[in-house]
């Protein structure tokens, strides 16, 4: 079976976080912006084509800061730098009536309320924390390779 590639934005305004709340059936969460790559498409091109989608603002992808990889898919976090746009003014396909049933509310959480939070996939989730309390907002030098279940 092929893995699925997508592409993630760790990005951080003052001491928060973009992120998406979501609510899908009886599961509450939060997730980093991104999604799956297209054909042809580089790792930057898809995170910033997925974060303007999906939350209406430009970034700009800084470096590639973590590699999660499970059974079914494989997820590259990137550092990015919040360039314009106005959070929440997204059009993606998340908020089209007949796509993808569910809450998707595009959100700043706080970074030092991450650890309380619901934050998808949790591995990721505590190897930013700690990478904030050591790096402080540029995280680490060295891409960190994780693997899920």
């Amino acid at each position: 079976m092929q893995k699925r590639v997508s592409c993630r934005a760790i990005i951080f305004d003052n001491e928060r976080m973009v992120s998406m709340y979501r609510e899908n059936g009886d599961r509450v969460y939060y997730t980093f912006p991104g999604g799956g790559m297209e054909k042809n498409e580089t790792e930057e091109e898809c995170v910033v084509r997925e974060v303007k989608e999906e939350f209406g603002i430009d970034i700009k992808p800084v470096k590639k800061v973590y590699v999660y990889e499970d059974e079914k898919s494989i997820q590259n976090f990137y550092l990015c730098d919040w360039l314009k746009g106005e959070l929440g003014s997204g059009v993606g396909e998340e908020f089209q009536d007949d796509r993808n049933k569910g809450v998707y509310v595009p959100s700043l959480i706080y970074v030092n309320k991450i650890q309380d939070l619901p934050l998808m996939p949790p591995i990721v989730a505590k190897q930013l924390v700690e990478d904030v309390k050591k790096y402080n907002y540029k995280l680490s030098k060295e891409v960190i390779e994780m693997k899920g279940e």
